[in-house]
């Protein structure tokens, strides 16, 4: 990131959102609104003096409520640009860090700023969430202390992380003994999500169990899953060699039924079923982290919506072909990578997304779009303007303007020929296709 912030030829526009886009391919105007950070940017020098003497403390987002934070904070320690900025949700404008600001860069009265600008190709990159295991509560997640997810433990052994990255147990601060890993949470259930996290989930366990293991000696790790799915190679490798050099990590097939907790150790009991085994189970745990499933990001309908972009019944962002264009949607232009197409490791997430960047610069170097002739042609004389060849128009390519009078869009067009089946009149024809053509072609071969 440090890197692409210094490239000559990219430009970061961070704390912004997209408001609003139009136009077409090669053209798209793009507004961004730049929110107000309440710390000029070009003053900052990122030294932290502003967050020590912030009196306000909050819960930190980045560490999932884990650790604290100021109203005044870096977002990370890693942030690009590392610049500070207020939370005015919970400031309570004593303006401390304004007086002990050495560069005078705190601004209580800055405003959003809007931006437009013109580019030729969008890559839509929004990620993903994390289901939102509090909203279901599942498995004691949000009533028991040491119930955690697999994102909140990596935070809690990152040396950036709110204990410095020493694994504690959050109910008294004790270093877990044994500790139970539940895969497929919220995925692979007809009652959540039908699909599978694209392994993601696996890989993220058997790692987070053998650093565990290599930190602390004595530790012990049992994986209770449904299928370990690692679909590559050097996945399928790394399961056989962590399953078998690892005496610590146990694999367990089968499902957790119930979690209870001990009142006064604040310890897990897990029963559940032992497939292979052909048993029921009942153990009791230190810690139990949840391998949560990934889903679109909340934006993502916004995104979709502003575009017209279609979405996979999972939520996630439809290519046109998932082996043949797995990076292009509908809309010339637009592309596609990473996480945001469906659930992907590092690895194809990185793929894809230096896929659809070579697609978006070609896209635009060429300096010409080369379009098929056979689009839709409107009769003004015919054309009563219903809008029914819009509404139909999977593609936004056709629109009625303000003279009452369908318009094609011939770059964003495909030609499907939808517009001309549901013209109730009959005023939508496409070239080299029209009615007197093909009659003509009809009546040369019967003259033969």
């Amino acid at each position: 990131m440090v890197e692409a912030s210094r490239h000559p030829n990219i430009e970061l526009r961070t704390y912004c959102e997209i408001k609003n886009i139009t136009g077409s391919a090669g053209q798209y105007k793009v507004t961004i609104e730049h929110k107000p950070t309440y710390v000029n940017w070009d003053r900052c020098t990122g030294c932290g003096r502003c967050l020590e003497k912030c009196p306000v403390i909050v819960p930190n987002e980045f560490n999932y409520g884990l650790g604290t934070r100021k109203a005044i904070n870096i977002i990370h320690p890693n942030a690009v640009p590392k610049k500070a900025y207020i939370d005015m949700n919970v400031c309570i404008k004593c303006k401390q860090c304004q007086k002990n600001c050495l560069a005078d860069a705190v601004d209580y009265d800055m405003q959003p700023t809007y931006e437009d600008i013109e580019v030729g190709s969008i890559v839509i990159a929004t990620g993903y969430e994390t289901y939102d295991i509090a909203k279901h509560g599942d498995f004691g997640y949000g009533k028991f202390y040491n119930v955690l997810t697999q994102i909140e433990l990596e935070r809690l052994i990152s040396p950036t992380g709110p204990t410095g990255g020493h694994l504690k147990r959050i109910s008294d601060g004790r270093t877990p003994k044994r500790i139970a890993m539940i895969q497929c949470v919220g995925s692979r259930d007809m009652k959540t999500n039908a699909y599978c996290s694209g392994g993601v989930c696996c890989l993220v366990a058997m790692k987070n169990a053998q650093l565990l293991v290599q930190e602390y000696g004595d530790i012990e790790v049992s994986i209770f899953y449904i299928d370990i799915r690692t679909t590559s190679k050097d996945e399928e490798e790394y399961y056989a060699r962590i399953r078998g050099e690892n005496p610590q990590i146990r694999f367990i097939k089968g499902k957790i039924a119930e979690i209870r907790e001990d009142p006064e150790t604040h310890n897990l009991i897990l029963r559940g079923e032992d497939v292979i085994g052909g048993k029921i189970i009942k153990e009791e745990f230190d810690m139990v982290i949840l391998s949560t499933a990934m889903v679109p990001h909340p934006k993502s309908k916004e995104i979709l919506d502003l575009l017209g972009l279609d979405k996979a019944p999972s939520g996630f962002f439809k290519e046109i072909h998932t082996c043949l264009n797995p990076v292009e949607t509908k809309a010339s232009g637009i592309f596609i990578g990473g996480a945001c197409r469906n659930p992907m490791a590092v690895p194809y997430a990185v793929s894809t997304a230096r896929a659809a960047a070579a697609m978006a610069i070609d896209f635009v170097s060429a300096g010409k779009f080369r379009l098929e002739l056979i689009n839709p042609v409107i009769d003004e004389n015919l054309c009563i303007g219903c809008g029914t060849c819009e509404r139909n128009c999977s593609f936004n390519a056709i629109k009625v303007g303000e003279d009452g009078i369908a318009h094609v869009n011939e770059i964003a067009c495909k030609g499907c020929g939808v517009c001309a089946s549901s013209c109730p009149v009959r005023a939508i024809s496409f070239r080299y296709y029209r009615d007197e053509q093909l009659l003509n072609e009809m009546d040369a071969i019967i003259s033969l």
